[in-house]
């Protein structure tokens, strides 16, 4: 009957607890997924610019390089306006932007804070473990949206300007696309942080990791015999589907989802397991 009745109680005093440690964590990096978004939006809107001057040399290209260039950089076909903006925006430098702003934003907020000596006096606030960890990543989701939303507005504006004619539905799956890997990767660093509360640590396994994902998708498929190797890599279902093309693959955003939540409960669990050292 006890447990019953005081649930609700804990409930509201957890919400607010929750938003306030959320709110902190999303004002302290929010500068640096400002200028990441803008970084991604500029670097697309100046690739759209540049395709008018550049498609013709680029219909030239020997068939096998663009064959090439389309297995190691999935989708980028550059003698197509989406596979261009795919070679030049998304094979990788807005993938990188959302990872680091995910990485930088969990690892500084959780092994941060540890490391820093100021997550004993959050604890004591009350604030439990499992509210901390959540709240933390739950701000590293807005950071990475805002990644992604500078995306959104470097391809409208890049389509536009260089008249490259990419679909709605194209430039919503790269964004979602971009999203979920950002939060993947944001989920291995939050398990690392929780796990070692060390914040080099931490952002060397997760940046590690990382690049080996983006190894294993972009060379593996050059072999017959590995190609279907590259399916363990979360880069494989950011990519391959090619989505500023074809739209959201619904199950390969799944396979990122449903990973990043695991690594968020592991992170929970962990945690609250922990000794801890702030």
């Amino acid at each position: 009957m006890s447990t019953t009745t005081h649930a609700p109680h804990a409930d509201r005093r957890t919400a607010p607890q929750f938003m306030a440690v959320m709110g902190h964590a999303v004002r302290d990096r929010l500068p640096v997924a400002g200028v990441a978004a803008v970084i991604v939006a500029g670097l697309a809107i100046m690739t759209g610019s540049l395709w008018p001057s550049l498609q013709e040399t680029f219909a030239d290209l020997p068939e096998s390089l663009a064959d090439t260039l389309d297995t190691v950089l999935a989708g980028a076909d550059l003698t197509t306006p989406a596979g261009w903006m795919n070679a030049e925006t998304l094979s990788a430098v807005a993938p990188m932007a959302a990872i680091a702003v995910a990485v930088i934003s969990v690892v500084r907020a959780v092994a941060g804070e540890e490391q820093g000596k100021t997550l004993g006096v959050l604890l004591s606030a009350p604030v439990s473990r499992t509210t901390f960890v959540l709240a933390k990543a739950a701000a590293m989701v807005v950071h990475v949206a805002v990644v992604v939303v500078g995306l959104a507005v470097g391809l409208v504006a890049g389509s536009w300007v260089g008249d490259l004619g990419l679909s709605g539905s194209g430039v919503i799956g790269a964004c979602v696309h971009l999203g979920v890997l950002g939060v993947f990767f944001g989920g291995v660093a939050l398990l690392a942080s929780a796990a070692t509360g060390d914040r080099r640590l931490s952002s060397a396994i997760s940046a590690g990791l990382a690049g080996l994902a983006f190894a294993l998708s972009a060379f593996l498929p050059l072999s017959d015999a590995l190609a279907d190797g590259a399916r363990i890599s979360p880069w494989y279902y950011f990519s391959h589907t090619n989505p500023l093309a074809t739209g959201i693959d619904v199950s390969d955003v799944l396979v990122l989802v449903v990973g990043a939540a695991l690594m968020t409960g592991a992170a929970v669990v962990v945690h609250r397991r922990r000794d801890l050292r702030g």
